[in-house]
């Protein structure tokens, strides 16, 4: 009896320490697994606060200097006029020649405009200075009249290129002489167009640096200059106006303009 008594005590003792193990030995891993972290994080808390307080501090920094180290930049826009004197003339003049007979009307007219073209030549205006601008065939008729039919018209007009613009007047009048009687107009041109130009740029740098000065105090250095679209004025007078007197064709000035737009810093 003693015997079984025995061995039921030591079979309870063993279990008791089992049970014991099995239930102690979980929670006292748990909170020892789990407090380190615990405190590792309460520590590391008031570490990360800083450190984002110190990146924003360095952050607002450097946007307030990068603000006051930017350079300041001004775009003004700057004009230049300049006046140019007209060099050559551009002169369309032509012939209308009407027959019945389609041949002769032809004839007529390529003889008329064979003598304008060999007086041209005669005073010192090149061959490649002179080209037919426009040329046409075409029936005439006088509608009002149950469509009566009038006879061929032929029509061709030469341009040619003149530099002595002091006896202009006097060629005028000699072609038409001659049997010119289709006049367009006459076109004044300057042959150095560029040198006016450049001048005319220089006055709208000028200009520019004026307004620039005008709107900062601090020295100020071009950093790019844009250019615009060249305007220049050429005058023109119509022959129509002129034929009566042609020694009062007046070639005029012209204005070349110069625009751009400027950047400084």
């Amino acid at each position: 009896m003693k015997k079984i008594v025995s061995k039921l005590l030591c079979l309870a003792l063993v279990f008791a320490t089992l049970f014991g193990i099995a239930f102690s030995s979980p929670a006292a891993l748990t909170v020892n697994a789990l407090s380190p972290e615990i405190t590792d994080n309460t520590q590391q808390l008031p570490q990360d606060t800083t450190t984002q307080d110190e990146n924003s501090t360095t952050q607002e920094d450097d946007s307030s200097q990068v603000t006051q180290d930017a350079p300041r930049k001004i775009m003004v826009l700057g004009g230049g006029k300049v006046t140019a004197q007209p060099d050559v003339a551009y002169v369309e003049i032509g012939v209308e020649s009407l027959n019945a007979d389609l041949q002769t009307a032809l004839d007529e007219n390529n003889q008329i405009i064979s003598s304008l073209i060999d007086y041209l030549q005669e005073k010192n205006v090149a061959e490649d200075d002179i080209k037919t601008k426009y040329y046409s065939i075409y029936q005439k008729h006088d509608y009002s009249a149950s469509d009566r039919f009038l006879g061929y018209q032929v029509s061709s007009t030469l341009e040619f290129k003149c530099t002595d613009l002091n006896n202009l007047g006097t060629y005028i009048k000699d072609l038409t002489s001659l049997g010119a009687n289709r006049l367009g107009c006459i076109t004044f041109d300057c042959q150095d167009i560029t040198s006016y130009y450049q001048e005319a740029l220089k006055l709208a740098v000028e200009d520019a640096k004026s307004k620039a000065e005008a709107l900062s105090s601090q020295p100020l250095t071009i950093v790019k200059i844009i250019e615009e679209n060249v305007y220049t004025s050429m005058p023109y007078r119509m022959m129509e106006t002129s034929l009566s007197n042609a020694s009062t064709i007046l070639k005029g000035t012209m204005k070349v303009e110069a625009k751009i737009k400027v950047i400084f810093e």
